[in-house]
């Protein structure tokens, strides 16, 4: 027989001054992801490999090591020194974000096919990646119009909340 459980939620309770560091380190990883989510557009075979395999070989492209000295498109100049679990957590938020786009723009594409077939007129747009962390893309009012942010980044725009990385310093 099946045993009930009761889900209960609790609001945490910190003290003020960590919501700054909570909204920075949101912007951060929000930043890195973006850079992985280019860094997959711009290989997308990397999509075709196991996760296993997809992040080294984006870890490869991106992160300055002895063994790789100049990577071809380096995090340090986005981010400098972000922590091996923070990067490989945005990695992998990335990777989610491009193999679920990538589907839905198959499925997009498939649909479009048959309503062809059917000469149906299709007015359907295939939906663009929202990116990972951030829920629904929000307007903003930019000179008066309903513009929308880019995703991925803060309402600021900086993306780091600042000048310089908030690890390593």
């Amino acid at each position: 027989m099946a045993k009930a459980t009761k889900t209960i939620t609790q609001a945490m309770q910190y003290p003020s001054r960590y919501a700054a560091w909570f909204t920075t380190t949101q912007a951060l990883f929000n930043t890195v992801a973006s850079f992985y989510f280019e860094v997959i557009t711009a290989h997308e075979q990397v999509l075709l490999l196991s996760s296993h395999k997809a992040l080294h070989a984006l870890e490869t492209l991106t992160h300055a090591t002895e063994e790789n000295p100049d990577p071809v498109m380096p995090l340090d100049a986005i981010a400098p020194q972000v922590p091996a679990l923070f990067r490989r957590a945005a990695i992998h938020a990335a990777l989610g974000s491009a193999h679920a786009f990538e589907t839905s723009l198959q499925k997009w594409r498939a649909r479009k096919e048959k309503a062809a077939l059917k000469k149906k007129r299709f007015t359907e747009h295939p939906r663009f990646p929202r990116g990972p962390g951030i829920g629904r893309r929000r307007s903003t009012r930019a000179s008066g119009k309903g513009a929308l942010r880019p995703p991925f980044f803060s309402s600021s725009g900086q993306g780091r909340g600042g000048s310089g990385s908030t690890f390593g310093s």
